[in-house]
C-alpha cells in the first residue's frame, strides 16, 4: 500500500476537525488500500489535547490501521504530507463581533460581515497572515500536497494563497448543497433527484439550471411556479432575500439571506434577525473589551436559541464543546464535505465530481477574469482539480456584483503586501456596503488599534 500522510491544520477547531475525522475512518478506500498517517496540529495544546483524545478513541472503535500523532509544530505535522486540510480561526465569535457592529457603528447598513461588506476585510487580512505562513512551510516540506482550505473569507483567501504561493489550493464550502436543500422543498422532491449547475462568489451564487436526474426534465418550469404558491413568510429569515433575488435576477441562489446579503447593500430589509446579530447591552458589556461577555451569536430570527421559555437553559459554548466530544459510535456519521472524497479521487487516481469548489476561473464562469477565485462545480481526479465550465451564463447585474468584489480582492491583498491603510480604504470604499469616505478613514483607524494584535501593520501612504 501506498504511504498517505494527511495533516489537520487547526485541529482544535469543532465544525471541521471532528468532521474530517469521521469521514477519514468512514472511508473503505483509506482504510484497506493506504497506509495512512494522520497528523492533528493546533497551536492551543489544550484543543489539540482534546481532539487527539477523541481521535484516538475514534480510530480504535473503528480499528483503523493508521498513525495518529499531535503536535503544536507546523513543520512536523507537514513535513511530507500529501493534502493538508485547514481550518483556522483565533477567538472566532469575539473578533466576528467587531468586523460586524463597529462598521454599522460608522454606517455601514452591512449583514454578517463574515466573507462580505467592511467587517470581512479586516477578517480577511486577519487570517491572512496565518495562511500564509501555512502555505510557504508547505513550499518547504511538502510542496507538492494539496492545501484544502475550509477558513473564511473562502474566495478572498484561497485567490490571496493561489497569487502569492506556489501551492494548489482549493477551497471547500458546503453553501452550494444548503441551496439545493431549499430548491428540493420548494419541488417537494428528494435532493438527490434534482441536478444542478450553479456558481458565482463564495456565498453568492446561482443556480443557473435544474433538472430532474431521472428524466432530464427542466425543473425550472416548476420551481417557478412552486415558489409562486409557497408562503412568503415561511423561513423568511433565511430566504426571503433569496427568494426576492430569484424574482429579480430569474435565477434562485444560494446558500440564504446571511451569506448573500453580504454583497448586496439592501439585504436588511429581509432579515428580521439582524438586531440579534451577537447581541450585547451597551450598558454593561462592550464590544472588544475581554473582560466583557462574548456576545451571542444568534444565525436568524426563529432558531432553536431564541425558541425558549423565560427561565429554559441555554446550552453554554463550554457544554455544547463538552457534548461534541464525548465519543459516541452512533453518531458518528459522514459530513458530506468533500475534503476526504477529494483526497481518494486525487490519491487512487480515479474521477470524481464536486457540487462546489473554489478555485481560479480560468475561463469556468463567462465574464469573469481568469485569475479571479469563483466558486462551481469542479472535476477531481489523478491529475488533481479543475472547474467545470458552466453552460448557462450568469445574468449580466450578477457579473457585475462579482466584479466588484474580484476589485476587492486585488486591492486587499495590495494593502496586505504594501502594508497601506490608504488601499484597505480604496477596496472599503468600493464595496456596496461602505460607510462615506470620513467614516471609513475613521473605521479603519479604529480597528487597527483594536485588533492590532492580529492585524498587520498598516500605515496611511
Amino acid at each position: 500500500m501506498k504511504k498517505l500522510k494527511v495533516a489537520l491544520i487547526g485541529a482544535g477547531s469543532i465544525s471541521f476537525a471532528l468532521g474530517a475525522l469521521h469521514d477519514i475512518v468512514l472511508s473503505g478506500r483509506l482504510r484497506e488500500e493506504a497506509d495512512l498517517e494522520v497528523a492533528l496540529m493546533d497551536i492551543h495544546p489544550e484543543n489539540l489535547d482534546r481532539t487527539h483524545r477523541y481521535a484516538k478513541e475514534l480510530f480504535a472503535s473503528y480499528e483503523l490501521p493508521a498513525k495518529l500523532w499531535a503536535t503544536t509544530s507546523l513543520e512536523d505535522a507537514l513535513t511530507g504530507a500529501h493534502f493538508a486540510i485547514v481550518a483556522i480561526e483565533v477567538d472566532r465569535y469575539f473578533y466576528w463581533a467587531q468586523d460586524f457592529h463597529i462598521p454599522r457603528r460608522y454606517g455601514s447598513k452591512q449583514v454578517y460581515g463574515e466573507n462580505g461588506g467592511p467587517g470581512s476585510m479586516f477578517h480577511t487580512l486577519r487570517n491572512l497572515g496565518p495562511m500564509l505562513d501555512i502555505a510557504r512551510m508547505m513550499e518547504k516540506v511538502c510542496p507538492d500536497a494539496w492545501f484544502i482550505n475550509y477558513t473564511n473569507p473562502e474566495a478572498k483567501l484561497v485567490e490571496a494563497i493561489s497569487k502569492l504561493t506556489s501551492i494548489k489550493i482549493v477551497g471547500l464550502c458546503h453553501g452550494l448543497d444548503m441551496g439545493i436543500d431549499q430548491v428540493a422543498q420548494f419541488l417537494e422532491r428528494n435532493p438527490e433527484e434534482i441536478g444542478i449547475e450553479g456558481g458565482g462568489l463564495n456565498h453568492f451564487g446561482f443556480f443557473t439550471k435544474l433538472w430532474d436526474k431521472k428524466t432530464g426534465e427542466d425543473l425550472y418550469p416548476l420551481f417557478r411556479e412552486k415558489e409562486k404558491q409557497a408562503n412568503r413568510l415561511a423561513h423568511f429569515d433565511h430566504i426571503g432575500l433569496s427568494r426576492t433575488l430569484f424574482r429579480t435576477y430569474g435565477y434562485y441562489p444560494y446558500p440564504g439571506t446571511n451569506h448573500c446579503g453580504e454583497y448586496v447593500p439592501y439585504a436588511g430589509d429581509f432579515y428580521a434577525g439582524l438586531p440579534l446579530q451577537f447581541r450585547y447591552d451597551p450598558l454593561s458589556e462592550k464590544i472588544g473589551d475581554r473582560a466583557s461577555r462574548t456576545p451571542d451569536f444568534v444565525y436568524c430570527a426563529g432558531g432553536d436559541s431564541l425558541d425558549k421559555g423565560l427561565f429554559d437553559r441555554v446550552t453554554s459554548q463550554e457544554a455544547w464543546v463538552e457534548q461534541a466530544y464525548a465519543f459516541d459510535r452512533d453518531k458518528v456519521t459522514c459530513s458530506k464535505e468533500y475534503a476526504v472524497p477529494i483526497i481518494e479521487s486525487i490519491f487512487f487516481g480515479f474521477e470524481t465530481e464536486i457540487h462546489a469548489a473554489n478555485l481560479p476561473n480560468r475561463g469556468a464562469i463567462q465574464g469573469l477574469p481568469d485569475d479571479m477565485v469563483v466558486e462551481t462545480q469542479a472535476i477531481v481526479n489523478g491529475s488533481g482539480i479543475s472547474l467545470k465550465p458552466m453552460e448557462v451564463g450568469l445574468p449580466t447585474a450578477i457579473i457585475g456584483t462579482i466584479h466588484i468584489q474580484g476589485t476587492i480582492h486585488r486591492l486587499l491583498l495590495e494593502a496586505y503586501v504594501e502594508k497601506s491603510r490608504t488601499k484597505l480604504l480604496q477596496a472599503i470604499l468600493l464595496d456596496p456596503q461602505a460607510p462615506s469616505y470620513y467614516q471609513a478613514c475613521a473605521m479603519i483607524d479604529e480597528m487597527c488599534e483594536l485588533q492590532k494584535d492580529l492585524l498587520p501593520a498598516l500605515e496611511w501612504k
